[in-house]
């Protein structure tokens, strides 16, 4: 097991408990408990909808008069008998919904989305609970685009590295629900919004593409970065309604100051921010020196790593020997432009195998976490490696350089014994609050 194997276990521990979207809800609904009456319509979309909504129900119990809940569908399976059967004595739909890239049960979902805030009139006061994921859960296409033009659009940007509002802004101007669209449907004139957050810096519009949020992005800016990835050749059929919306041939997206949000009341009640702030408190109750807290990192995750490496090596050069251990702290949104490879892995699990060659021979660890439990189209959530790893790694009969061009990280970790590296396999953990990485030196 990798050096500071131990604390590095415990930092992720620390990630678990504060991300928890349980833990995270509690303290806002023991304000609402008050504030609301005793009908209370209940809609939750993201990775978190169901752990929130459940809150919900444990707090307000039979105030809660209908309702409807994406979720995902593991945990949706394994939920209990029991809170199963609160949801249905309360009146709430639960339904499956897929991520990152939306099926047909995700078109029937935000279907069912939207004939339940149609229904609601001005007297209704709606609470909205909102967790990452949510843009893949509400898809629900303008009805000129096929759903699979939707995937192959959300694929290309995906894999061309394209950023979480650049992706949104495509996905707000090529469906019917996001962008402020879903508020535009409801009528109900007390509208209380939750979110967990997944996004740096917390833009309402960005957050699950924003439903209930002005949008403040254009036709025009959804068309450039679909240009950007070369969506004429790629994506025709997305740029061609992008075109027309650009023409002004279809509405724009509700913007600030639209009548339709005069009702909407939103807090957000956890972040990544939060949780770095966390991580930092825990490094001094072990007595370890923060040596810095970085917010909002974004970037390719080689960049990244490049990053951390050089502000490691500066560190030790300029310690002195019995210096003891200190902790970098960052969160962020780091990315991977897989390009044409075909590997396995994720940007968290690929931030991992950069920091692993980056490290080897030195005493330097990190454990790098992607807190929803899935990092990328994987089954694992990251890695905790050391200097020791790269050994591990070639003495498994493995190329890690090779492995790291090919975008192929997760074959790897998978591959190598826990002495060479902790493999993250968490499983969908029902909360989002982006990426962690932890670094002792």
């Amino acid at each position: 097991m990798p050096a500071f194997a131990t604390q590095l276990h415990s930092f992720l521990a620390c990630a678990q408990h504060t991300a928890d979207s349980r833990r995270a809800i509690r303290p806002h609904l023991e304000q609402l408990v008050h504030q609301l009456p005793d009908s209370i319509p209940l809609l939750a979309i993201g990775k978190a909808s169901l752990e929130m909504a459940d809150e919900v129900l444990l707090a307000f119990g039979q105030r809660v008069s209908r309702g409807v809940v994406t979720c995902v569908p593991e945990r949706l399976a394994a939920l209990a008998p029991d809170r199963r059967a609160a949801f249905h004595a309360a009146g709430v739909d639960l339904l499956p919904a897929d991520h990152p890239l939306a099926t047909k049960r995700n078109v029937a979902a935000a279907e069912r989305v939207r004939g339940f805030v149609k229904s609601l009139s001005p007297s209704d006061h709606l609470l909205v609970l909102i967790s990452g994921g949510g843009s893949a859960h509400l898809t629900l296409p303008a009805p000129q685009l096929s759903l699979e033009s939707l995937r192959d659009a959300t694929r290309l940007l995906q894999r061309t590295g394209c950023d979480i509002r650049e992706l949104n802004a495509v996905r707000k101007h090529c469906e019917q629900l996001k962008g402020g669209r879903l508020a535009a449907h409801c009528s109900a004139h007390d509208v209380r919004v939750l979110i967990l957050s997944d996004v740096l810096g917390d833009p309402l519009d960005v957050i699950s593409s924003g439903p209930f949020a002005p949008d403040p992005t254009t036709y025009s800016d959804a068309l450039a970065v679909l240009e950007e990835a070369n969506g004429w050749n790629r994506a025709p059929e997305i740029a061609k309604f992008l075109q027309r919306g650009e023409r002004g041939e279809l509405p724009e997206t509700p913007k600030p100051g639209d009548p339709s949000l005069l009702y909407v009341a939103t807090t957000i009640i956890g972040s990544n921010t939060q949780l770095v702030e966390a991580l930092a408190d825990h490094a001094r109750s072990l007595d370890l020196e923060v040596a810095a807290k970085w917010h909002g990192v974004q970037g390719d995750a080689r960049a990244v790593a490049d990053r951390i490496a050089a502000f490691v090596r500066e560190h030790k050069r300029m310690s002195a020997p019995e210096q003891p251990t200190r902790a970098l702290i960052a969160g962020g949104e780091w990315t991977v432009n897989v390009g044409n490879a075909t590997g396995s892995g994720g940007p968290s699990q690929e931030l991992a195998l950069a920091l692993a060659i980056e490290f080897a021979g030195t005493t330097a660890a990190a454990l790098v976490y992607s807190t929803d439990g899935v990092d990328g189209p994987t089954d694992a959530a990251g890695a905790i490696v050391d200097g020791s790893t790269l050994a591990a790694t070639e003495a498994a009969g493995f190329d890690a350089r090779n492995a790291l061009a090919n975008h192929d990280s997760r074959t790897l970790f998978a591959g190598i014994p826990a002495t060479g590296a902790v493999h993250l396999r968490p499983g969908p953990t029902g909360t989002n609050v982006n990426h962690i990485a932890v670094v002792l030196f």
